[in-house]
């Protein structure tokens, strides 16, 4: 039999930092193209790299502040501050990407130009096209872990790391809008019609306004504390279930204390009769199983309670 391959999980860190250098690049080239073309497309790949790159520097800087150690101040650590970081992320990137690459392509619909140098646009882009989506591809499997793929709308929609979630977002768009500014420029290059260098432009606007919008929405619940999936509850009801002392759950709660850390505060009804040694014994076995079953669950607080009849 042959061995199970190990997949290997993606750090945040890594997935940032490659989102980070991938940024860098494109600002530093489609400047240069832009110039030359004078394509309004590449100026919003400019802006959009731009805004990516300041965006990833701020979630590179909440992932760092985000594994700071707890102190008396912070007794549950600072992990929820990369939510905040990461709604300053998303807010920029819509405010200057979004806004600024509508109303420059809106200008170039209303007087548009003619562009020049589109051989080095169109390199420019494809090169964008393979950057960017290696940086999406990390992000992916960050994001899924070992989840197929057929999971992945699903773990990006409940799951809690934003900042992974952001990361794709950033790519995946740059991709998106690399790929788009590759057809609008084709679109010119056959008709001749300067408008459609406007059209792309705001298409690339339009499609990373609406993702911005998501995560901003997804990083405010953060930021004032969301709950654990509804999967992952059931997962930590059913461990404590399946001790035959518990008589009950009667209230769960869970909260998103950080990326990856989650609080879980429970109460049940244990059968009667159990000695102090007994229950402090289930307590620390209850509290196994539950971290067993959800790795992310950093700290659990159980408390006894008797079911009202």
């Amino acid at each position: 039999m042959g061995k199970t391959k190990k997949v290997k999980i993606v750090s945040a860190e890594k997935a940032v930092v490659v989102s980070f250098l991938v940024d860098i690049s494109d600002v530093v080239i489609n400047l240069i193209v832009a110039v030359m073309s004078g394509s309004v497309v590449m100026i919003s790949q400019v802006l959009q790299g731009f805004a990516d790159l300041v965006s990833s520097g701020l979630l590179i800087l909440g992932v760092k502040r985000a594994k700071l150690p707890r102190d008396k101040r912070h007794p549950y650590g600072h992990g929820r501050e990369l939510y905040f970081w990461t709604f300053l992320s998303t807010l920029f990137t819509f405010t200057i990407t979004a806004v600024v690459s509508f109303y420059l392509g809106l200008q170039r619909f209303i007087n548009p130009q003619p562009i020049s140098q589109l051989f080095w646009a169109y390199l420019v882009l494809s090169i964008s096209v393979f950057t960017n989506g290696y940086a999406t591809w990390l992000s992916l499997r960050r994001l899924l872990r070992k989840k197929h793929l057929s999971k992945l709308w699903s773990v990006f929609t409940h799951g809690a790391l934003i900042e992974t979630k952001t990361s794709l977002v950033l790519d995946l768009t740059g991709v998106m809008a690399s790929i788009l500014g590759i057809i609008t420029l084709l679109l010119y290059q056959i008709t001749g019609d300067a408008r459609w260098d406007g059209l792309g432009a705001m298409l690339i606007a339009v499609i990373l306004g609406l993702l911005d919008i998501y995560l901003i929405k997804r990083a405010k619940e953060l930021l004032v504390g969301r709950s654990a999936s509804t999967g992952t509850e059931r997962r930590i009801k059913n461990a404590i279930k399946s001790f035959s002392e518990v008589e009950e759950v009667l209230d769960l709660r869970t909260l998103h204390i950080g990326p990856e850390k989650l609080m879980v505060n429970v109460e049940v009804d244990l059968v009667d009769q159990l000695t102090t040694d007994e229950i402090e014994i289930l307590i620390d076995r209850i509290e196994e199983k539950i971290k067993k079953r959800v790795p992310s669950a950093a700290n659990i607080q159980i408390e006894l309670e008797t079911s009202k009849v």
